[in-house]
């Protein structure tokens, strides 16, 4: 799995919650189609978001890939997940649930 934050992670738990989509991905297209409706939400939340929020899945290689740039585009992927969530099938729900979680807890740099 690729991630990348122009923050810090305080634990691992977010690497190791990737790392394990392998087992609960039944359709890996499935989760391609939720990550780029949650990445297109997310940068429409804000101004010019295009080059602070990235959050893709690349089923062919099962590579989960996210970048936030800041505080901002942070919240507004959180927000982008939680708006998704409802929709989103039960099966993958669990994974989103504890990658929003996760993604809270990241600090920046200022």
């Amino acid at each position: 799995m690729v991630f990348g934050i122009n923050g810090r992670i305080k634990d691992r738990t977010l690497e190791e919650i990737l790392k394990t989509l392998d087992k609960i991905v039944v359709n890996p297209n499935d989760l391609e189609h939720w990550t780029l409706s949650i990445e297109t939400a997310a940068k429409d939340m804000g101004d010019n978001k295009r080059d602070k929020i990235d959050f893709e899945y690349y089923p062919d290689e099962r590579v989960m890939k996210f970048f936030v740039k800041d505080a901002k585009s942070r919240d507004d992927l959180v927000n982008s997940v939680e708006v998704h969530l409802p929709l989103i099938p039960e099966s993958l729900q669990g994974f989103f649930r504890i990658f929003k979680y996760n993604l809270k807890k990241v600090k920046f740099n200022k």
